[in-house]
């Protein structure tokens, strides 16, 4: 039997390649980057830093979202700090050049009566599903629920807007996103990197199931009695969700360039659900073995004595589909 091979070591720790893969993955794709609960009234702005990229997400008066670049087209000042807030106007704040809320150009200060041409703000798609907001750099990337596909369908069931908002939990991991990308899709790592998971759950009998569509996937874990974990998904290029008894969790790893991920986790309940507390203080606990491991495989792919490794057959060929789409998007690579 021909066995899959892993990417190259060299893929999870060269800049170079990281430049190659921003705008392909990151820019021509939908990210999940924020919540509607986070932008309920007019002017709230929630910013983002997109693989390298400022951005910034606020809700006009007619209850339309809005994205734009963070950046002035003046002299690239910040038109909002990070975090968030509420703006009136979009004024920059290196050097007060103002912007409607469509990010049309209003006034540029000391440069006269007249607006300088061809200066409003670049926009960028943005639509909400379910109560969650995403962005696609790219203009010609179909729409939101168009890119989706059929995964909706799947998720149909779960209560999603019933839930409300109940923790969030930020890693800064020291490793390339493609590393804890290669950790979630896999169930093989889970009696010996998880023993408290899987003396809940039947981890032997872990399945991750395609249903036509690379991009997406769902997990499933037989549940012991009252299992906390059962189902799980996720969507390229790094969104997952875990569903629990009551609730789910999003999950999500966004790179902050080749060596380092934001590992984040956005819990949600609904108001009568039990054990609230349990559940995520069992899933963070998993999330912290997950990022002590992604970074403990990171510094072996740095080293320099590793250079690719096999898939099972059995276990790990989400990761082959995974690299496919990675290896297809960044192009051949000398």
């Amino acid at each position: 039997m021909e066995l899959d091979v892993t990417l190259p070591a060299r893929w999870y720790n060269d800049p170079d390649i990281w430049q190659r893969e921003r705008w392909p993955i990151f820019g021509c794709n939908w990210v999940h980057v924020a919540y509607d609960h986070q932008l309920r009234n007019t002017g709230d702005y929630v910013t983002e830093n997109l693989a390298g990229w400022p951005i910034f997400i606020r809700r006009n008066d007619d209850g339309t979202l809005r994205a734009f670049y963070n950046l002035c087209p003046h002299r690239a000042g910040p038109l909002v700090f990070e975090g968030e807030g509420c703006t009136g106007n979009i004024v920059c704040k290196y050097h007060g050049w103002a912007f409607n809320a469509d990010g049309k150009l209003l006034s540029a200060r000391d440069f006269g009566a007249d607006a300088p041409p061809n200066m409003d703000l670049t926009t960028i798609q943005v639509a909400s599903w379910r109560g969650m907001v995403f962005v696609c750099l790219d203009p010609t990337t179909p729409p939101l629920l168009e890119w989706l596909g059929a995964f909706p369908d799947e998720v149909a069931q779960v209560p999603l807007e019933n839930y409300r908002f109940h923790s969030k939990s930020v890693r800064h991991v020291a490793c390339n996103w493609k590393t804890y990308g290669d950790n979630f899709l896999e169930g093989y790592h889970l009696p010996t990197t998880h023993p408290a998971m899987s003396r809940d759950a039947d981890a032997l009998n872990y399945k991750v199931v395609y249903k036509g569509d690379p991009k997406w996937n769902i997990h499933t874990m037989p549940p012991r009695d009252a299992s906390t974990f059962s189902v799980f998904g996720y969507f390229w290029p790094t969104f997952a969700y875990d569903i629990f008894p009551g609730g789910f969790a999003v999950e999500r790893w966004l790179p902050r360039g080749h060596t380092h991920s934001d590992l984040i986790f956005e819990y949600f309940f609904a108001d009568d659900a039990e054990g609230v507390e349990d559940i995520v203080k069992f899933s963070e606990e998993v999330a912290d073995e997950d990022a002590r491991m992604c970074e403990h495989v990171q510094r072996n792919l740095d080293a320099g004595s590793y250079e690719y490794g096999v898939l099972s057959p059995k276990w790990e060929y989400p990761l082959a589909t995974f690299h496919k789409m990675i290896r297809e998007a960044v192009g051949p690579i000398d």
